[in-house]
């Protein structure tokens, strides 16, 4: 990622925070947030961002939600395998709706960083919940946004990027496919 040296950034389904705390510790003057469904990895988080004086910016939150910040509030948005991510059908218009609400937070200059593993062998595959490795791949969800029924959906590229494509406010503008990460950088659509 392409770190800015001050700003905000929201870890967006945080979980215990590391990921937040590698940020912290590789750009200590960024001003780190967190939202996570669970209020276990927020404690977990909060924990390990006590030092850095951030830790009360980690909060538990449904992120299919509204989320709970001002507009052009962050300068980077990162996603590592949310929940949304997971299901088969990500290009329903709810999801898309839910994908562009998360990028009315961004500022003009702010970058969506999006992470999301798929082995290519499985490609276009689905993982039944019983055989995932990560537990909250093991809790099924079903929302307007979301009709996850537990396991993992192995994304093709097409249908990972599928609900960016739909997404009118959006603009794509990185994607690469590395060590079994789709890796993409979207940015808010600038008004005409």
């Amino acid at each position: 990622m392409n770190l800015p040296e001050t700003g905000r950034v929201l870890d967006l389904c945080c979980g215990d925070g590391i990921w937040a705390y590698g940020m912290k510790c590789l750009k200590p003057r960024l001003e780190l947030f967190g939202i996570d469904v669970s209020s276990g990895g927020i404690d977990k988080a909060r924990t390990l961002m006590a030092q850095s004086g951030d830790a009360g910016n980690f909060i538990v939150g449904d992120v299919e939600e509204k989320l709970p910040y001002p507009d052009a509030f962050f300068d980077l948005i990162f996603a590592r395998g949310p929940g949304l991510y997971n299901q088969h059908e990500m290009d329903r218009p709810e999801t898309v709706d839910v994908i562009e609400h998360w990028h009315t937070k961004l500022s003009t200059r702010g970058r969506f960083y999006s992470i999301f593993a798929s082995t290519p062998l499985q490609m276009g595959t689905y993982t039944a919940m019983e055989n995932v490795k990560l537990p909250y791949n093991r809790c099924p969800r079903k929302s307007n946004a979301v009709d996850f029924k537990g396991g993992k959906f192995h994304h093709t590229i097409q249908s990972f990027l599928a609900p960016f494509w739909r997404a009118e406010s959006i603009d794509v503008v990185e994607y690469f496919f590395i060590k079994n990460n789709h890796v993409l950088v979207t940015k808010k659509r600038e008004c005409e």
